[in-house]
């Protein structure tokens, strides 16, 4: 799930697509100690390999494909997940950029007949200053079959001393059907959750590294410990 979120390394490049002066194509390999989307841990604590291939343009026009190991016993059976996604990242003047894209997060291998896990999302985002972003993603059939909903999240970087960057972020995912009542728990109206954390960033001899922390209002057994509070480890490099 884009956690996916559409990537943080697309978001973060794709304000700077429209100054590119050619077609570019870039790869980037991930080590993540846990793989957690919106405080959702996907693989159950365990680590994982991610990675994605991104092409871009000088007119700001994007595409490309990301994929992560899953814990399978989470998810049916499957144990990837890869997502898939295009979009257009310009800026409004010289403070504020904006990013518009659609993502189809599909989960191959996954016994998913009686509710489909496979689905589509449109996302949009502002940021502000190259450190301050606003985003929205919509779905009209959300993971497992859950009709409409939305995910709105806002962001911001600090830099710090050394190179190191610091950013805090929260978001709310809200399902907008009856149908989705009890998704996020066993009580009636438990169809929506807020998540926050924080992480330190820095790179170092061409590696990203980051270490942050995470955390959820869902409070449900259903869940077992997939939304506690935990940290999280990656290191990443991309190749041009």
């Amino acid at each position: 799930m884009f956690k996916k979120a559409v990537s943080t390394a697309i978001i973060a490049s794709s304000a700077t697509f429209a100054l590119q002066a050619q077609a570019d194509v870039s790869a980037t390999v991930t080590l993540v100690s846990d793989y957690v989307y919106n405080g959702v841990s996907s693989t159950d604590g365990d680590p994982t390999l991610q990675g994605s291939v991104d092409w871009y343009n000088d007119a700001g026009f994007y595409a490309g494909v990301w994929a992560s190991g899953l814990d399978k016993d989470s998810y049916s059976s499957a144990e990837v997940e890869i997502d898939y996604y295009a979009g257009y990242a310009g800026s409004i003047n010289d403070d504020f950029g904006y990013d518009l894209g659609y993502a189809f997060y599909t989960y191959p291998g996954a016994d998913d007949a009686g509710a489909e896990f496979d689905y589509g999302e449109l996302y949009g985002s502002v940021t502000y200053k190259e450190n301050t972003t606003a985003k929205v993603l919509y779905s009209d059939n959300y993971f497992g079959d859950a009709g409409n909903s939305v995910i709105v999240s806002l962001s911001h970087t600090i830099s710090l001393p050394e190179d190191f960057s610091l950013t805090l972020e929260a978001a709310h995912t809200k399902l907008l059907e009856d149908g989705g009542d009890y998704y996020f728990g066993s009580k009636v109206n438990d169809d929506s959750y807020t998540n926050w954390g924080a992480s330190v960033a820095k790179s170092v001899a061409g590696f990203d590294l980051s270490l942050g922390y995470t955390d959820t209002n869902i409070e449900d057994n259903y869940w077992g410990d997939t939304t506690d509070a935990r940290a999280v480890f990656s290191i990443s490099r991309t190749f041009e």
